[in-house]
């Protein structure tokens, strides 16, 4: 029989252990800690203060900086660390500037002023006194207008539908019928009203809108069903206009190198030479023309020489390509930087009308030769530009067109040309 006892003992140690693993199994979460009381708000006094301005009219940068008070020394320093064209000069009325001064001293601390459209002033005056002129930052893109021909390409190009300012739009007309279509396209009689263009335009542009450089990059015409199209194309260094085929738009040499111009004497095989007093061939063209009249290059071109040659006076030759070369004689001097190996572009000035070497009076004369040999210049009436050819072009062309006709939202398509009945 078992000890009442020890079964006494034995209940009471098990009633104790389950009372000690409910006080471990139902512990009591800790309570988290008060919060510690909020300090009061403080309220720090600002480092510098900021007032906007615009300038007056007729203020320098100098009578700026007098008008902040800023220190005649701390001035000086300021305007010794500008660019010239950023100095004491006038700044336009009406620039927008902002400076900054110490709250305690009154004393600047930075100042932001715009010079010009391109150009920021930024002086900063803690620690060390730095003064820099930054430009504006810009960015490139493109725009299309198109429009349809009622009365003139001035009156189709001003109302024309795109985000082209109407001031940038007469120096377009002016540039596609002066210079790029100007040896294709009379605008003054082949325009009719129906007609279409398309126009592909680059600009640079400011944070404000403006455009600080602005380009064509491509200009399509539908005339009477017939399409006329040039593209702005980079070849050999160079940027040129070309028409979808590749040909160049302009001439592949100008007429005369001279603007205003008389002959004088003309290409000939047997002429009496004024000073030799012999018979000798003239293969050139004389053009009488005043002492420093400007001498055109009449093609693109790479010089090949440029100095004194004999009876030709001061000379200069030109290399075009092809084998063509023209010659340039009794030069008073020579455009600023023409020398051996310079190249030079169509219509650039090169050289100036003298009277050097075996000449009786101011006057230019004028050679023209391939592969040596002696062209009467008079002769020399459409020899076109060298074309340009492979598949850069052709991918340029492809992707201004799409352009052009995405924008649009019309393409032009050129109809087919009719030949004659026969019979």
């Amino acid at each position: 029989m078992a000890n009442p006892y020890r079964l006494l003992s034995i209940g009471m140690l098990g009633t104790f252990g389950v009372a000690l693993g409910a006080v471990f199994l139902h512990r009591p979460e800790p309570r988290p800690p008060a919060a510690p009381g909020l300090l009061p708000t403080a309220h720090a006094a600002p480092l510098e203060h900021v007032r906007h301005e615009k300038l007056r009219h007729g203020h320098s940068l100098a009578e700026l900086l007098r008008q902040l008070e800023v220190d005649g020394e701390q001035a000086a320093a300021i305007l010794a660390q500008l660019p010239d064209s950023a100095g004491d000069g006038e700044v336009r009325e009406g620039r927008e500037f902002d400076f900054r001064v110490d709250t305690r001293t009154g004393g600047l601390r930075r100042m932001t002023l715009q010079l010009d459209a391109d150009r920021v002033l930024r002086v900063d005056a803690r620690g060390r006194l730095r003064a820099r002129v930054d430009s504006v930052s810009v960015h490139t893109d493109t725009a299309v207008f198109a429009g349809t021909v009622r009365y003139s390409l001035y009156e189709a190009l001003l109302n024309g539908h795109g985000d082209i300012p109407r001031r940038e739009r007469q120096r377009v007309a002016d540039q596609i019928a002066d210079g790029i279509f100007e040896t294709r396209v009379d605008f003054s009689n082949d325009l009719n009203p129906g007609d279409s263009y398309q126009i592909l335009y680059e600009r640079t542009v400011r944070p404000d809108g403006t455009a600080r450089r602005s380009r064509l990059l491509a200009v399509r015409f539908l005339l009477s069903g017939h399409l006329y199209d040039a593209y702005l194309f980079r070849h050999d260094g160079q940027d040129g206009w070309y028409d979808g085929k590749g040909q160049a738009m302009k001439r592949g040499f100008l007429r005369a190198p001279l603007e205003f111009r008389r002959i004088s004497s003309g290409f000939t095989l047997g002429r009496f030479h004024p000073i030799l007093h012999i018979m000798r061939a003239h293969v050139g063209i004389d053009y009488a023309a005043s002492p420093g009249t400007p001498v055109r290059a009449v093609a693109d071109g790479v010089v090949r020489r440029a100095g004194w040659s004999g009876g030709y006076g001061n000379l200069l030759e030109i290399a075009h390509g092809r084998g063509y070369t023209t010659r340039y004689g009794h030069l008073r001097s020579f455009a600023k930087g023409i020398d051996d190996g310079v190249r030079v572009r169509q219509g650039q000035v090169i050289a100036y009308v003298g009277m050097t070497g075996l000449a009786t009076g101011p006057h230019l004369h004028y050679e023209f030769r391939q592969n040596g040999r002696p062209i009467n210049p008079a002769n020399v009436r459409e020899i076109q530009a060298e074309p340009v050819d492979g598949s850069r072009f052709r991918e340029v062309v492809e992707a201004r067109v799409a352009a052009m006709e995405r924008e649009a939202g019309v393409k032009l398509a050129e109809r087919p040309r009719r030949s004659r009945d026969r019979g």
